[in-house]
């Protein structure tokens, strides 16, 4: 076995106060608010010492050779990993100017050169939660939010991903939940992005401009369950506007649902998983609070 880690100078007494300053610790932790699981991957929110900070561990696990023999296929062998891959691309994305969330660790174990596990470690972003949990707990009354803060937010979003687009950068899932939003102190809604995706196969060779439209189909999927065609459509209008695109905002949006259609069933199902964890946790810190009150 051969273990590699990568921390960042500025963070490394507040991963070590976390336990995440070596892999062994790292590939162990156990701790924390479940935020994403699958199979093979994980993400756990992990909080930060003495008030600061918390920040999001996520692992990948290759349990199996088979598992292992795949990611060499795509690159894992030879070059970087997808912990390092995805540091490289939110660095990649902050140095654009692009509001990502800041990658501060990561790392990999690897047994014959065949990575077995590998993982990124991001700082968490002060009082933000996924898109896909905000409109959840909008649409089940647990937030309350008016018509102008909905408008603000459709503007802000499409601004964000214009822009995002316009320096050149394809982020990859443009889906919600790689989306974190929050109010400022201004009363602004605030976007921030996680979670870009390597770009392999055909996602490498397709065009810069296939990609943009796959990746507003990706917002159009997750968008569907929770917004009307009216806020639909001042997103694309404003998007449009943005890049200086002469094109028309029905058309667009006629064809992004199309392209939306084929995610819409995924994405569907990972709603509904974000929603079981988001119960789950709020389960769990009732249960921390009544604990807490009877010490």
């Amino acid at each position: 076995m051969a273990d590699t880690l990568h921390l960042e100078r500025p963070y490394r007494d507040a991963l070590r106060a976390c336990g995440l300053d070596s892999v062994p610790r790292i590939l162990a932790h156990s701790t924390g608010e479940v935020a994403a699981w699958s199979r093979t991957t994980d993400t756990t929110r992990v909080p930060g010492p003495a008030g600061q900070p918390g920040f999001y561990l996520k692992r990948y696990r290759y349990p199996t050779w088979n598992k292992r023999f795949r990611g060499m296929l795509r690159g894992t062998f030879f070059h970087k990993h997808r912990g390092q891959e995805e540091y490289g691309l939110l660095s990649s994305m902050r140095r654009l100017g692009i509001p990502a969330v800041r990658p501060v660790a990561y790392g990999a174990r690897r047994s014959a050169h065949f990575v077995t596990d590998c993982f990124l470690i991001t700082e968490e972003v002060p009082g933000a939660c996924n898109l896909t949990s905000f409109a959840s707990d909008v649409r089940a009354g647990r937030r309350s939010i008016d018509v102008s803060m909905r408008r603000a937010m459709c503007t802000e979003l499409a601004e964000r991903m214009a822009a995002m687009h316009e320096a050149g950068f394809a982020h990859g899932q443009l889906f919600w939940r790689n989306v974190l939003v929050r109010v400022a102190c201004t009363g602004a809604p605030e976007f921030f992005f996680l979670d870009a995706r390597p770009r392999r196969g055909r996602r490498w060779l397709a065009r810069r401009s296939e990609r943009y439209l796959n990746e507003l189909a990706h917002t159009a999927a997750s968008a569907l369950p929770f917004t009307s065609r009216t806020e639909r459509m001042r997103f694309v209008t404003r998007y449009l506007h943005v890049r200086q695109l002469q094109l028309e905002p029905r058309d667009v949006h006629r064809y992004l649902l199309q392209l939306a259609d084929r995610y819409a069933s995924h994405e569907l199902q990972r709603i509904r998983m974000a929603e079981r964890f988001e119960t789950w946790n709020r389960h769990l810190a009732l249960e921390q609070q009544a604990l807490d009150g009877l010490g």
